[in-house]
């Protein structure tokens, strides 16, 4: 699909705000759209006046969080085409990680982590004339509330928006663009097939690209999965030695818990209420207690979904 044959229009519609609810300064790169092309930012969404609007790069400054964000854009009106830079948003220091846009590229999704600042982005690109998915991560250091965002069948996100404070990214949220004049090789349902395929709670059902995204997907859940396996190896090692020679108590804890979440069994709550109550005793609190069973948790459905990656792909020769 050459960049000729579709382009991207602005609809009014804007995602939801994803992140903390405390105020902060609310940012909007269509404000400095507006200004540049020298329309008001209700007639860009309410005219017919972007016959095109495309993100050309984004710049992201983080450390243990998100620090700054800044978009740059390529703006086509009726009459002229422009070079627009986005404002820089948040604040300084931190690492400057770039993504350069090809020609035609454009977000179809983002997902990340927050919970005072954004923690974690990831934006899930799309490269029409390749056929190609391109996931751009961007890591802080800490784990907190997750996020995914995609935008509705047919379009996809085209201009930032958010909120900040004087030294970190809070929210993030996105216009939405319309899918122009597209040729038949990619119909506007697509998108949205394409984007469900990006998160686990979605069925896999796209087969142009299944292939792809679910090897993308498990080379990037692998490590993540070997590196909370270790850490609750250590949680466990470290409470055993709190317990004075009962460590098959919590041995016989753990997989109580993991033939209930596996059977879905509630019967087998009266199990677990007596191996915590035996631990309890024996100088483990409820809160440790608790922490251990959550972490077991979560570990066991990201193999779970590591797992259902392999078989359904046959990726488990993939590193």
């Amino acid at each position: 699909m050459d960049d000729e044959k579709w382009t991207i229009k602005l609809n009014g519609t804007k995602s939801p705000l994803i992140g903390n609810t405390k105020n902060n300064n609310e940012v909007d790169d269509l404000d400095k759209i507006a200004k540049e092309v020298g329309i008001s930012k209700s007639d860009l969404l309410n005219n017919n006046i972007i016959k095109d609007i495309r993100v050309k790069q984004i710049k992201i400054w983080h450390l243990h969080f998100i620090n700054a964000i800044q978009f740059f854009y390529k703006v086509t009106t009726n009459d002229k085409t422009y070079s627009i830079d986005g404002n820089k948003h948040g604040g300084s220091g931190g690492e400057e990680t770039i993504i350069n846009f090809e020609d035609g590229e454009y977000i179809l999704a983002i997902s990340g982590q927050y919970d005072g600042n954004l923690d974690r982005l990831k934006f899930i690109n799309y490269i029409p004339s390749k056929k190609h998915v391109r996931l751009c991560t961007i890591s802080g250091k800490y784990d907190t509330i997750l996020f995914d965002m995609s935008p509705a069948t047919g379009t996809v996100y085209a201009c930032f928006f958010g909120k900040c404070s004087d030294h970190a990214i809070t929210n993030i949220g996105m216009y939405e663009g319309s899918i122009q004049n597209q040729s038949q090789q990619f119909q506007p349902q697509q998108l949205q097939q394409l984007s469900d395929l990006l998160f686990p709670s979605k069925p896999y059902d796209f087969p142009v690209l299944k292939q792809e995204i679910a090897r993308l997907k498990y080379q990037e859940l692998a490590p993540r999965v070997r590196n909370e396996k270790i850490k609750f190896e250590e949680l466990t090692t470290n409470l055993k030695t709190k317990t004075g020679g009962l460590e098959d108590i919590v041995d016989l804890l753990l997989d109580a818990q993991k033939k209930a979440i596996k059977n879905n069994d509630q019967s087998i709550q009266g199990e677990l209420t007596a191996y915590k109550n035996i631990l309890e005793r024996k100088n483990l609190t409820k809160d440790e207690l608790q922490i251990l069973l959550s972490k077991q948790t979560e570990l066991n459905q990201l193999e779970e979904h590591l797992a259902n990656l392999q078989i359904n792909e046959g990726l488990a020769n993939c590193k």
